[in-house]
């Protein structure tokens, strides 16, 4: 589905990404982890199309992603950015409605197939409290959830999401996680940056480490706690717990 090769970046003259090289098949679940200024941001980016890299290449399914149109790409990929990015006041419900962007034409209404991806997206999600509020009077979770959902209307097989988790309580970082759980379970390809190492070791079959913008290792899931000490600079132990092998930090 998805093969980075060589991929480099550099801002000013400064490299933040230095040859990777990526493979993703239908149905993965990638995690990317290094720490603060690795790169991992800037990836998801160039791989979403945002930013053009200096070198290397992304074929999306075997088309280099720069020959797409941005309503073509729209049709296969779905970016959820760290901060979302809401600066007019809109309905929930128009907010889920753009996610058909792709699909619609702009001198029409929605059609019954975007209205049945809303609703379904609607029930999936548990947002029907929630359709006629301003977006922005949402909690930090409710935008996640509604961004989330978005991404599930918008019906796109490749899902690439940056800290979804920050600044959540462990509540709702449990029920977002659940979500793309399920999300993955229903045939999406995610890829997912996060520092939340215990909650998304267990849903990842690829891992991503990025050290000083090169790739400190790319392949199948590991459970190396050596990996994850030489990234972070701190020990990591392997625990099993309600059936799961989980890596988390040694205290």
């Amino acid at each position: 589905m998805l093969e980075v090769r060589g991929l480099s970046y550099s801002a000013g003259q400064r490299p933040v990404l230095q040859g990777i090289d990526l493979t993703l098949a239908a149905n993965d679940f990638l995690l990317v982890f290094g720490r603060n200024g690795a790169g991992k941001s800037t990836l998801l980016r160039l791989l979403a199309g945002r930013l053009r890299a200096g070198a290397g290449q992304v074929r999306l399914a075997g088309r280099d992603l720069g020959n797409y149109s941005r309503r073509e790409l729209a049709r296969h990929v779905s970016f959820l950015p760290q901060a979302d990015e809401f600066s007019l006041p809109m309905l929930v419900s128009d907010v889920l409605l753009a996610g058909r962007y792709p699909y619609r034409s702009l001198f029409r209404g929605p059609s019954r197939l975007d209205i049945e991806a809303l609703d379904a997206g609607v029930a999936q999600f548990g947002l029907e409290a929630l359709l006629l509020r301003n977006v922005q009077t949402l909690s930090g979770g409710e935008r996640k959830k509604v961004l989330l959902a978005a991404a599930f209307i918008q019906d796109v097989p490749l899902i690439l999401l940056d800290e979804p988790l920050s600044f959540l309580d462990p509540g709702s970082a449990q029920q977002l996680t659940r979500m793309l759980s399920g999300l993955h379970r229903g045939g999406r390809t995610i890829v997912v940056v996060s520092h939340e190492i215990e909650r998304f070791f267990p849903l990842a079959t690829r891992m991503l480490a990025l050290d000083a913008g090169r790739a400190r290792y790319s392949g199948p899931r590991t459970s190396s706690t050596d990996l994850f000490c030489d990234v972070y600079g701190i020990p990591f132990q392997r625990i099993a717990a309600a059936g799961r092998e989980l890596i988390i930090a040694d205290e």
